[in-house]
C-alpha cells in the first residue's frame, strides 16, 4: 500500500515543472516520507517547498487521473517507468540527495542490481581512447560489473559497445526521451543496447537532447555506479562534471593517462593532480572497488606479424592492434593507402587467421590468455 502511494505520487510529482528533485527531496525528508507530506496541511507545505503552488501541486499529484492514464500509456508502449519508491529502483542512485523521482526504462532490469562503474570521456576521442575504453569495459563486464556511459559518441559508444558481450553489460543513461536517436550515428547501438542491456533516463518519451539535460543527466551516471573512470576529456568536457558529481556523492574517481600533448588529455590529467585514482588498467578498478572479485585474464595479440605477410597488409596489422576495430573506410583515410589494395590486405589478414570483422569493423584475432600471458 505504501509503495503504491509513493509510486502514484512521484508519477504526478514528476509531470510538474515546479517539484524538481532538488525541491522536493529535502520536504520529503524532513517530513519522513511520502504519506507524512501528504498529511501535512497546505500552510506546512508551503514553509517546506517555498510557494503554495507547489504545495497544492504536492497535495494533488497523488490523484492525478491525467497522469496515470500517461504513464499506463507509455508503459503500454513498452517503456517501464521506475519510481523512487519501487523496489526495483537503483539502491545506489536512490542515496544521493537529488534522485529523480521516475526512470523511464527499456531493457532487461535485473542489470541495475549489478556492481556498476561508469566509463565516460570525450566525444572526440582519439583512438587511444576508443581502445582504452574498449579494454577497460569489456574486463569489467566479463566478470559482471555493469558498465555506465552517456551513449555519447567517441568513449561512451566504445565502453557500451564492448560492455555488451560480457555478463555485466551496459546501461545508457540518455539525455533525451528514450524514444528519440542522439546521436543520430549511435542508433543501431542504441537499439543494441535495449535488446541486450538496459537504457535509462528522467525524460519523458519526446523528450528533444538540450543542452541543459546533459548535466542532469551525468548525476544519474555518477549515482548509479561505484566508480567513475575518465578516460579522455578537454577542459569543459561533460565527462568531468560527471567526475566532480562522483566525488560530492562520494564515489572513487579513477583518470587514466594520456598523451601531454594531446588537448583530450587535459582533464583527465587535472583530475590525477587533484586526487583522482591512477586507471592504467582494469586491475587498478578491482584493486579499489572490488577487492575480492579477480579482474580478467589480459587478452594477447601476436606482437610481430608472420614474415610471410605482404607489406599492405603488415601495416595494416599494426593499425589493427587496438581494440575498437577499425572500418575499412577508416583505414584507406589513415594509410593513405587505396580503397582495393586495403581490401586486399584485409581479406589477406582475414585468411590468415589474423584478423576478424564484426559489423564493419575489423580488429585483430584474439585468443585468451592466462595471467602474466604476454
Amino acid at each position: 500500500m505504501k509503495e503504491a502511494i509513493g509510486r502514484r505520487a512521484a508519477i504526478g510529482w514528476s509531470r510538474e515543472k515546479e517539484l524538481t528533485p532538488q525541491k522536493l527531496w529535502p520536504a520529503l525528508r524532513a517530513r519522513g516520507g511520502v504519506e507524512a507530506l501528504l498529511a501535512a496541511g497546505q500552510e506546512e507545505l508551503s514553509l517546506l517547498l517555498g510557494s503554495p503552488s507547489r504545495a497544492r501541486a504536492v497535495l494533488d499529484g497523488p490523484g492525478d487521473a491525467r497522469a496515470e492514464r500517461w504513464a499506463l500509456e507509455i508503459e503500454r508502449s513498452g517503456v517501464r517507468i521506475l519510481t523512487a519508491f519501487d523496489e526495483e529502483y537503483p539502491r545506489l542512485l536512490r542515496e544521493i540527495a537529488d534522485p529523480p523521482l521516475v526512470l523511464f526504462a527499456v531493457g532487461g532490469l535485473d542489470r541495475l542490481r549489478l556492481p556498476a562503474v561508469a566509463v565516460v570521456g570525450s566525444r572526440q576521442a582519439t583512438r587511444y581512447g576508443r581502445d582504452v575504453a574498449a579494454r577497460l569495459s569489456a574486463g569489467l563486464a566479463a566478470v559482471g560489473v555493469a558498465v555506465v556511459s552517456g551513449l555519447a559518441r567517441g568513449v561512451d559508444a566504445a565502453a557500451h559497445e564492448a560492455a555488451l558481450e560480457g555478463p555485466g553489460g551496459t546501461v545508457a543513461v540518455l539525455g533525451c526521451g528514450l524514444d528519440v536517436d542522439y546521436p543520430l550515428e549511435n542508433a543501431r547501438l542504441k537499439e543494441e543496447i535495449a535488446r541486450r542491456g538496459v537504457l535509462l533516463s528522467e525524460f519523458p518519451p519526446g523528450t528533444e537532447p538540450r543542452a541543459q539535460n546533459f548535466p542532469i543527466r551525468n548525476r544519474i551516471i555518477a549515482g548509479l555506479c561505484s566508480g567513475v573512470v575518465v578516460v579522455e576529456a578537454s577542459r569543459r568536457s561533460g565527462s568531468l562534471i560527471t567526475a566532480r558529481l562522483a566525488a560530492d556523492f562520494g564515489r572513487d574517481v579513477f583518470a587514466v593517462p594520456g598523451s601531454v600533448f594531446s588537448e583530450t588529455s587535459v582533464g583527465a590529467h587535472e583530475l590525477l593532480r587533484d586526487g583522482a585514482i591512477l586507471c592504467r588498467g582494469v586491475e587498478d578498478i578491482f584493486a579499489e572497488l572490488f577487492p575480492t572479485l579477480d579482474a580478467p585474464a589480459p587478452l594477447s595479440t601476436p606482437v610481430e606479424p608472420p614474415p610471410e605477410l605482404s607489406g599492405p597488409a603488415r601495416i595494416l596489422f599494426d593499425r589493427l592492434r587496438g581494440e575498437a576495430g577499425e572500418s575499412a573506410e577508416e583505414l584507406v583515410r589513415e594509410t593513405e593507402m587505396p580503397a582495393a589494395v586495403v581490401l586486399a590486405a584485409l581479406m589477406e589478414l582475414e585468411g590468415a587467421g589474423l584478423a576478424v570483422e564484426a559489423d564493419g569493423r575489423y580488429s585483430l584475432a584474439r585468443r585468451a590468455a592466462g595471467r602474466g600471458g604476454s
